[in-house]
């Protein structure tokens, strides 16, 4: 072996890969797929599906990535709103007192923004998820 060499013995990294792939780093992940969602989502709440209209941009705004459950070997980042009125853009329904009118019904077509963002770009968030991995798996390995 040459003067100043290293020999790596790939056990000396097990510890380190382990905890590159696991728990908070899992998170970091998780959250950079969610991120792609979020941002086509707010794409599409803003212009990008019929029937939803920017008027104040609230819904636009208020769709964000946070942290969902996580254990040591898995992990979910949730994307959503807390917007009242959300819901029934992406799914639709029925409105009983519609603008405050009693016996008002009103039918609500489904305007969907965030199941699309998902189903619309699997290979794009697919991208992220592994991106964040190897990112610190790479760094583990150093």
């Amino acid at each position: 072996m040459p003067v100043g060499s290293k020999t790596i013995v790939l056990e000396d990294n097990f510890d380190a890969v382990r905890n590159a792939v696991s728990g908070a780093l899992l998170m970091e992940a998780a959250k950079a797929g969610g991120f792609v969602v979020e941002g086509h989502a707010k794409v599409n709440a803003g212009s990008g599906r019929p029937g939803l209209n920017i008027q104040t941009g609230t819904l636009v705004n208020s769709i964000n990535v946070s942290a969902g459950k996580k254990t040591k070997t898995s992990a979910e980042a949730l994307i959503g709103t807390n917007v009242v009125y959300a819901r029934i853009h992406e799914l639709g329904g029925i409105i009983k007192g519609a603008f405050g009118i009693p016996g008002m019904i009103v039918h609500m077509p489904a305007r969907p923004y965030l199941r699309p963002a998902m189903d619309e770009n699997e290979n794009d968030i697919i991208t992220a998820v592994k991106t964040e991995i190897k990112r610190n798996l790479d760094k583990a390995s150093k």
